[in-house]
């Protein structure tokens, strides 16, 4: 998918869970439910891709070594980074007008995350390796 392939449209959200709520709880609750509320509209809009990294303190507790010759290691200060990755920008707002995403996913939100201190990004998507092989 690189240079000569159709650009896709991604989104990155940068998440911060909302203000109380333990990491465990937050992790959990975003994996199992929120995913639950959000994976068959995904799948009915025919979206190409949709990715969780959990960043949690245990993770960081061995950050020297897995970074010995820096001096020093901004850590990002979300506690995930969800990025969905669509065929193209009306993809996503196909998403976001239907009524499943209107009336369950987005007020869904307000159980996990801190929505002032969560950070989007919106760009097209390149694929350098799948499964271990170039593309």
């Amino acid at each position: 998918m690189g240079s000569t392939s159709a650009r896709l449209f991604a989104v990155t959200i940068c998440a911060k869970r909302k203000p109380g709520m333990s990491e465990d709880d937050y992790h959990q609750y975003i994996s199992e439910k929120h995913a639950g509320h959000l994976k068959d509209l995904l799948v009915k809009n025919k979206i190409v891709d949709y990715t969780m990294q959990h960043n949690t303190e245990a993770m960081m507790k061995d950050i020297d070594q897995l970074f010995p010759n820096l001096p020093t290691v901004n850590r990002s200060p979300y506690d995930a980074f969800v990025q969905i990755v669509f065929r193209n920008v009306q993809d996503y707002i196909n998403v976001k007008d239907d009524p499943h995403y209107r009336t369950v996913v987005n007020p869904d939100h307000v159980n996990f995350a801190d929505g002032p201190s969560t950070m989007m990004s919106f760009g097209w998507f390149e694929k350098h390796l799948a499964d271990g092989k170039l593309v």
